[in-house]
């Protein structure tokens, strides 16, 4: 038997088009050094090499991208300690030539592509970027540029290679798409060669590479040299991804690919903290904050603790369920205190994007003070309430909706809650946003005299999920009644999630169409 369950929302109907974004990496979720450039470093917990030595696996975002780095770290065991790299680097090295090993991070052109400041710089064979769109996408193009590593050899010579002059030298670089299926496809970039004259990528060139194909979820680089002693280095930007309609929603942020240590949070310990204002994971950025003397945060961070009480301030980081959403490590943690001004999250593509919705939960630290109260907050009884009110703004900073969520409700004695697993909250009646604004209020205290700490802890920022049986009351949307829609209503027309005109109401979302303009979702099990 099927089971039908209504809600009444405001719905933007998608709109079958091609959607393009671009990894600029002016985004990425990485603090450059001193020295203006990222090779990861110690970050997370280190695994054995086949030396001896400690490799620590780093990752960086960028839009819809994800690069990695290996960082081999090699103690001191007699022989001095050193350390070395391979991967996507990130650089905003402004030289131009090969001094010395520090300048490895530079190119030719001395910037990134279109004039910008960040681009990446791989090294070595094998390492990758994957594409962070459910299914895979086309990679329709890429910048690359030579190093200014390579072009020391190509144009000089070291005392491993000589420089490019017979028939044959060349260095190029291959770029092979790993599809969702399995299968690849390869094509070859020629970075420098040597027939009867030198040619080599001399300033930053877009390279099509749409013949790769659809649904890509990785590329791979590697090197093709003439000589084993050729530095295997290159430069790329601006990679540019087309998704197949505007109704595809940005990769899911899961804030795994974000560098944690075990039972552990965001760093708030160091004055370079301070100069973080976002985060990126998925297909969106996170605004933050930290104030290093006062080991203070706010707006956004991220966490992996997996012990759900709390005690003092040093457990802030904590959930009421212990861990990610299903049994994830990482999670997201919010603070949204009046005082700091509203929290704010946003979509990396470029107009924006219907966001689906995401996972909640409640924080260890205000689940105690709503359940027993503490020095400042009262604990909660009947008629109290804690919720986030949700606003979206499409790319012209226009309101587009605006949804309540009640992580505490205790206005009617019959259905009163507060929640302590992972409940779904659906974002979907905001339609296209570019931009989400989230706040909290409580029935204790209000504005900037709010009582009750405004945490909450997220995962699976995009993700789609079911709406909770209304039996259940874990769930309460301002979107109803905004839109004044009329039970008496008749449906004009169904479609299904991609836009699509159906004949009636089919197994999953059906999306109809209402004679007083109203849109609602009908969900058929």
């Amino acid at each position: 038997m099927k089971k039908i369950f209504y809600a009444t929302l405001l719905f933007a109907m998608p709109v079958m088009a091609q959607q393009t974004s671009i990894s600029t990496l002016e985004d990425t979720n990485v603090d450059f050094n001193e020295q203006n450039y990222w090779n990861g470093g110690k970050i997370g917990t280190p695994e054995e090499g086949d030396w001896g030595e400690e490799i620590y696996h780093c990752s960086w975002t960028s839009g819809v991208v994800t690069g990695h780095i290996d960082y081999n770290f090699m103690p001191d065991e007699g022989y001095g300690s050193y350390d070395w790299w391979g991967g996507l680097a990130l650089s905003q090295r402004t030289g131009t030539e090969l001094g010395g090993m520090d300048d490895q991070y530079n190119n030719i052109v001395g910037k990134g592509a279109n004039d910008s400041k960040t681009f990446a710089v791989i090294y070595g064979d094998l390492y990758s970027i994957d594409i962070n769109v459910e299914g895979g996408a086309k990679v329709k193009s890429m910048y690359v540029v030579n190093s200014a590593y390579t072009m020391q050899n190509v144009l000089v010579g070291d005392g491993y290679s000589a420089k490019f002059q017979n028939d044959g030298d060349h260095i190029y670089l291959d770029v092979t798409a790993t599809k969702a299926d399995g299968t690849t496809a390869k094509q070859t970039i020629k970075l420098a060669e040597f027939t009867t004259e030198l040619s080599y990528i001399k300033e930053w060139t877009k390279v099509d590479l749409s013949q790769l194909g659809d649904d890509v979820v990785k590329l791979t680089f590697t090197f093709d040299v003439h000589n084993t002693g050729v530095p295997l280095y290159a430069c790329i930007d601006d990679i540019e991804i087309e998704t197949a309609n505007s109704t595809t929603a940005p990769a899911v942020a899961t804030f795994e690919d974000l560098e944690i240590g075990d039972e552990h949070h965001m760093s708030v310990s160091t004055e370079d903290d301070d100069e973080r204002t976002e985060f990126v994971s998925g297909g969106y950025e996170f605004a933050t904050g930290c104030m290093h003397d006062w080991s203070y945060w706010f707006f956004f961070g991220y966490a992996n603790e997996t012990d759900n009480t709390y005690k003092d301030l040093e457990d802030q980081w904590k959930n009421v369920v212990g861990g990610g959403y299903n049994g994830s490590a990482n999670y997201g943690v919010g603070y949204v205190a009046a005082f700091n001004g509203p929290a704010f999250v946003t979509v990396l593509a470029d107009e924006g994007a219907v966001v689906p919705g995401f996972y909640i939960t409640n924080s260890a630290y205000t689940y105690s003070s709503l359940t027993n109260g503490d020095g400042y907050a009262k604990k909660f009884d009947f008629g109290d309430w804690y919720k986030l009110t949700i606003t979206g703004y499409d790319a012209d900073e226009n309101v587009t909706g605006t949804k309540d969520y009640y992580l505490a409700d205790l206005r009617d004695a019959a259905t009163a809650y507060i929640i302590d697993d992972w409940r779904y909250v659906d974002l979907s009646m905001l339609g296209k946003v570019k931009q989400l604004k989230i706040e909290a209020s409580s029935s204790d205290g209000e504005g900037f005299d709010i009582k009750t700490p405004t945490y909450f802890c997220f995962d699976d920022f995009g993700a789609t999920g079911e709406e909770i049986l209304p039996e259940k009351n874990t769930e309460v949307s301002t979107a109803i009644a905004a839109h004044n829609a009329n039970a008496t209503a008749t449906a004009l027309g169904s479609y299904d999630i991609t836009g699509r005109q159906t004949t009636g109401l089919n197994k999953g979302v059906n999306i109809i169409r209402m004679s007083d303009g109203s849109v609602r979702k009908v969900v058929i099990k």
